[in-house]
């Protein structure tokens, strides 16, 4: 019951938050100013990063103005960002020490993240968290921004924003044991008779992996199938 195909998901003023993927630059600090994962990870594997550690959270999505203050990244809904400034999920300032004093992080680690970080821009090559090194790290990333590794865009073009992220969801997969025909199964690995489950209101198969898109509902389409044949026959 504690699995879920899990994302990071940017704070919404209205206290939801946006299904979040394809980063495009920018980075993600915890409360302490530090990076704590590649950012271009699978946003299932991305959501397990934060899960993993409960005091990460909120993190924060720090980028720079190249896409005119809008994150490089996309992100379901796309709420306008005054809307993000007034309620406080997102804070901007014109210099990286203001904008850690808006985020109550330490202004020396969030600096020296964003210098190590820029390092890695130029040299393309990311010795912490290897962002950029998988060819999906590189599917969602901007070549155009002129350095060795596209996945690596430097933090330099004042005002700073950073946007709240949260550990967010597109469903659960935690539910009922059932067997390879839907059927649910009792505490004791028995089927119940007529009674069965497909979808998010059964365990996935796939357990705490994420194997791609359109598993969820691939999955529900094929065992609602052998659920239809089991009751058939």
């Amino acid at each position: 019951m504690n699995e879920a195909w899990w994302c990071p998901g940017l704070a919404q003023p209205d206290g939801s938050a946006a299904f979040t993927l394809g980063l495009r630059g920018g980075l993600f600090v915890d409360r302490s100013g530090h990076r704590f994962a590649n950012e271009s990870l699978p946003y299932d594997r991305m959501g397990r990063e934060l899960a993993a550690a409960p005091d990460r959270v909120p993190a924060h999505f720090v980028f720079d103005s190249r896409h005119d203050g809008h994150p490089p990244a996309i992100a379901i809904p796309d709420t306008p960002a005054e809307d993000h400034v007034a309620a406080g999920t997102r804070v901007r300032a014109d210099t990286l020490a203001e904008l850690a004093t808006a985020l109550d992080v330490p202004a020396d680690a969030l600096r020296a993240t964003v210098e190590r970080f820029n390092h890695f821009a130029r040299t393309g090559t990311d010795t912490d968290f290897h962002r950029g090194e998988d060819p999906y790290d590189r599917f969602f990333a901007d070549p155009g921004h002129g350095g060795p590794n596209p996945c690596l865009v430097p933090l330099d073009r004042p005002p700073f924003h950073a946007a709240r992220l949260v550990l967010a969801d597109l469903g659960t997969k935690g539910g009922l044991r059932t067997d390879v025909d839907a059927r649910v199964l009792d505490t004791a690995g028995a089927a119940i008779p007529g009674l069965y489950a497909a979808g998010n209101t059964s365990a996935s198969f796939t357990g705490s992996c994420y194997p791609g898109p359109g598993l969820p509902i691939g999955s529900a389409m094929t065992f609602a199938h052998r659920a239809v044949r089991a009751m058939t026959r």
